[in-house]
């Protein structure tokens, strides 16, 4: 099941008794494994929770079972190369499990639902994609997801060197060969075709030599080549990080200037159509009543805010009463984990944006809306 669809059935998951515990730990820092730090950690929340439950005792029991649970793999079942892990925990029982190559904050809550915030910016922030190394004799596809490389395949083509004839034989033999590098270009093209309909990457970045690279982008579906990102001309010696780090370098670009785009998009909207609204609290309105098509708000949004437990209108500033119901079930919420919730629960784009302009651009939060605001 794709990572999408794992975080949209938490989104969708709430339960009474036990409640979920949610648990992110960073388990590494540099060569450093924080082990002792994340065990302790487990305890000290532990306790917290535990005072706050008061003399819920079933609820308490529950903590304490799913505590456990979270130490023991913590100690005993974790491989030494993960860096962020993320457990959801029903009692006993893991419901879902996350491992990444990507730090999370150290964080554990224990409500009726699933605090799934981390790991949607995670997901969002490193959506899997590909990275393809062609030459006119060989290919390199890299597959990776959630920051860590998760596959990588192989293509080497049969492609005879160069050999210096005169007159029309060394012609018809050249024709030979580049025969040979097509089909070698083409079976690298069939096989990304294959990886993207399985996988639907977000981005294929492609580096190499300027011509294999062009016969490569001429050879795929138009459905393959719209998620291709232009690389350079490398080295063919350089070692896999290396090709790989040149392509993130790519990857980071291309984001800057998607993040740039949605956020000039979203400012036309607002002039010419009325599709788009921008601030936090027209953002939260507009999301609450699953009108939203995609949100953006900004990475390092912190924020308390409140949500009606009736009609699920979302507030930017806690409040005793639903300014759209009436309603006095409101609730304090993190903005941040409410905005995720909402924004999966309905099927709504989630845009984690770290453009310094944003807040004085837009208010550190916008909308593209699904049909004209009122």
């Amino acid at each position: 099941m794709e990572l999408k669809q794992r975080l949209q059935a938490l989104a969708t998951l709430e339960s009474t008794y036990p409640h979920v515990l949610s648990v992110y730990l960073r388990c590494r820092e540099g060569g450093r494994d924080r082990r002792k730090e994340n065990l302790i950690f487990l305890k000290n929340r532990a306790a917290e929770l535990e005072r706050v439950l008061a003399d819920d005792k079933k609820g308490i029991e529950f903590l304490r079972l799913g505590i456990a649970k979270a130490q023991l793999i913590r100690e005993q079942d974790l491989s030494p190369s993960v860096i962020g892990l993320a457990l959801f925990l029903k009692g006993g029982e893991v419901i879902e499990r996350f491992e990444t190559s990507i730090p999370f904050e150290d964080q554990a809550a224990y409500r009726r639902f699933p605090w799934i915030s981390q790991l949607a910016f995670i997901g969002e922030e490193f959506e899997p994609y590909a990275v393809v190394y062609l030459d006119s004799r060989s290919a390199k596809i890299f597959e990776v997801a959630l920051g860590e490389l998760v596959d990588t395949s192989g293509i080497k083509s049969e492609v005879h060197r160069r050999i210096h004839r005169g007159g029309w034989s060394q012609m018809r033999f050249q024709r030979g060969i580049e025969g040979e590098k097509k089909a070698h270009i083409q079976e690298v093209a069939d096989a990304l075709a294959s990886l993207v309909a399985a996988h639907r990457y977000k981005r294929i970045v492609v580096i190499g030599p300027d011509k294999p690279r062009s016969i490569l982008k001429s050879s795929m579906t138009a459905d393959v080549a719209r998620r291709v990102i232009d690389g350079e001309r490398v080295d063919s010696r350089s070692a896999d990080h290396e090709l790989l780090q040149t392509a993130v370098d790519y990857f980071r670009k291309a984001e800057d200037e998607e993040e740039s785009a949605k956020m000039d998009r979203v400012i036309r909207e607002i002039h010419s159509s009325s599709m788009g609204v921008s601030g936090l609290e027209d953002t939260l309105t507009y999301l609450a009543r699953g009108q939203a098509f995609e949100v953006l708000i900004a990475s390092e949004l912190k924020q308390t805010g409140a949500q009606c437990d009736d009609c699920g209108m979302l507030f930017a500033q806690p409040t005793n009463v639903c300014h759209a119901c009436e309603s006095k079930k409101v609730t304090e919420v993190d903005l941040r984990e409410a905005i995720t919730r909402t924004g999966l629960k309905y099927g709504t784009r989630l845009e984690f944006v770290k453009n310094h302009g944003f807040r004085a651009k837009l208010g550190g939060a916008a909308a593209l809306l699904r049909s004209p605001r009122v």
